[in-house]
């Protein structure tokens, strides 16, 4: 059964449709003794990337791709690792991007895929002050 509603992966296919560079969706997860929520991230994904061509999911096995765990910091799963033309946005999602996670996943395939961010030009100048790299982590929760 999709989890996508007919109107939802219309309203969908126009939003991505602004994609212009290839973006691949990493998805770390454990087959055995996993989270329940890797089935679930791999239908979302899989959803999403029938919308556009230009975005692909890849899977990697948590347990057996150690190499790409460490290249990309992932120490959980299910973990998404977003792709520009494959190179590192740095934006990652664990857990399965359902409920309050989603826009934010289709955000970051968005930025990825058109290498445009919606800010304002005020945001825009301080970011251009910020000298060394900074990690920011977003949380969200129903509660």
């Amino acid at each position: 059964m999709a989890l996508l509603s007919a109107s939802d992966e219309a309203a969908l296919k126009e939003h991505l449709a602004a994609i212009d560079t290839p973006v691949s969706l990493l998805l770390f997860t454990q087959t055995i003794g996993g989270s329940e929520g890797g089935p679930i991230a791999k239908q979302v994904l899989d959803e999403l990337a029938l919308l556009n061509d230009k975005i692909a999911v890849v899977e990697k096995n948590f347990v057996l791709d150690t190499e790409d765990r460490t290249r990309y910091g992932v120490e959980r799963e299910p973990a998404i690792v977003v792709l520009r033309d494959g190179a590192d946005t740095r934006m990652r999602f664990l857990g399965a991007p359902t409920g309050y996670e989603f826009v934010p996943l289709v955000e970051a395939i968005l930025l990825a895929g058109t290498g445009k961010a919606e800010l304002e030009d005020a945001t825009v100048a301080k970011l251009d002050k910020v000298t060394s790299p900074v990690d920011i982590k977003v949380f969200s929760t129903p509660t």
